[in-house]
């Protein structure tokens, strides 16, 4: 015999999933700051849209949030911000849209209601130390190169490999 529930299963992520996304995508607008209050506010505008995405179950939010959030991030390095702040702000922008993204998935397969926290702090650590890998080896290598190129061609860098991440991801 096999006990069947009335319930029916909310096919969202669980609103700590939007938390968890949104407060990684946070990092984006702090560190644009360093490129301008217009790089700020467009980063800060993206990371909003991508946690409310993630609340609401949307893909095409969380998808268009991360693209505003990371189009600050860009601003910021055209407007000559430190490499640093650039790289952490990508990092976070690709982490939160990752992060984002998984929480949707599982929220679409287990339900509001699954407690999902544990997997998706794992998938959160684990794109983490991706992540901060690739920067750390990306501004080792910008840093101590052959010659000094301006952040303008590490951002054109940055923005190739966020491209490939999400045709891969597709």
């Amino acid at each position: 015999m096999v006990a069947v529930s009335g319930a029916e299963i909310t096919r969202r992520p669980a609103p700590r999933s939007a938390l968890r996304a949104g407060g990684i995508a946070a990092v984006a607008p702090l560190a644009a700051v360093f490129g301008g209050a217009a790089a700020a506010a467009l980063a800060a505008v993206g990371a909003t849209a991508l946690a409310v995405g993630v609340y609401l179950g949307r893909r095409d939010a969380v998808d268009g949030g991360a693209l505003v959030a990371f189009a600050g991030v860009v601003l910021a390095g055209v407007n000559d911000a430190p490499a640093l702040p650039v790289l952490l702000g990508t990092v976070a922008t690709v982490l939160a849209w990752d992060v984002g993204g998984n929480a949707l998935s599982l929220g679409a397969q287990l339900g509001r209601e699954a407690d999902t926290s544990r997997v998706e702090s794992l998938h959160a650590l684990a794109g983490a130390a991706v992540g901060v890998t690739a920067a750390v080896v990306g501004f080792a290598l910008f840093a101590v190169g052959p010659t000094r190129q301006p952040v303008t061609t590490l951002f054109v860098l940055l923005l190739g490999a966020t491209l490939l991440v999400v045709a891969l991801n597709r």
